[in-house]
């Protein structure tokens, strides 16, 4: 292990040298919208990556994607970074976390860092669902009920981060940091 407190995004974090890969660039593929490709813009970007945003216009662009052999399901968001195309949200954020040094050592905070991803997928259902529907009082009424963003999963970070905590990890930014700040900011 070590702790490389130059590199851009990792603090003092404790990294294993596999998992500090350093991402430089990257291109992300995805409509012109936020939906399930937003988190993983964010991650990057605190991670302090530079990206390209690769807009998909038209059916023909995607049949294309398609065509290309980089998506292994068919589905977009796609990252293409260290030479890979990067499919499905949750393994792609923490490969992209992992390699901007926003991913912990220890599996206890993996785990929390995990949960609190998951948690922000739930919670985000109402926002990804909206352009299927385009009714904007369904989706604020669905996100302050009960079972909502604001109603059961903010109050439950809120309290994780406790008193005094700058981050869910302590004193580092971490992948849950990331997730927790695009959900809360993707209704505006």
């Amino acid at each position: 292990m070590y702790a490389d407190p130059n590199r851009q995004g990792a603090g003092t974090q404790l990294c294993l040298p596999a998992l500090c890969m350093a991402l430089t660039a990257a291109t992300v593929t995805y409509w012109r919208g936020r939906g399930r490709c937003e988190p993983l813009r964010v991650v990057l970007a605190c991670g302090g990556v530079r990206f390209v945003g690769n807009y998909l216009e038209k059916k023909a662009d995607m049949d294309a994607l398609k065509a290309s052999g980089k998506l292994e399901y068919d589905q977009v968001p796609l990252v293409e970074a260290d030479g890979l195309n990067l499919v499905q949200g949750t393994p792609t954020a923490v490969y992209l976390a992992q390699g901007c040094g926003l991913w912990p050592e220890m599996p206890k905070e993996q785990y929390i860092c995990g949960h609190i991803l998951a948690a922000t997928q739930d919670a985000r259902g109402p926002l990804v669902s909206f352009p299927f529907h385009l009714d904007e009082q369904r989706c604020l009424e669905e996100l302050q009920s009960p079972k909502g963003l604001l109603g059961r999963f903010a109050p439950r970070w809120e309290a994780l981060l406790g008193e005094g905590k700058p981050y869910f990890l302590g004193a580092t930014p971490s992948l849950a940091d990331c997730a927790v700040y695009e959900a809360s900011h993707s209704k505006d």
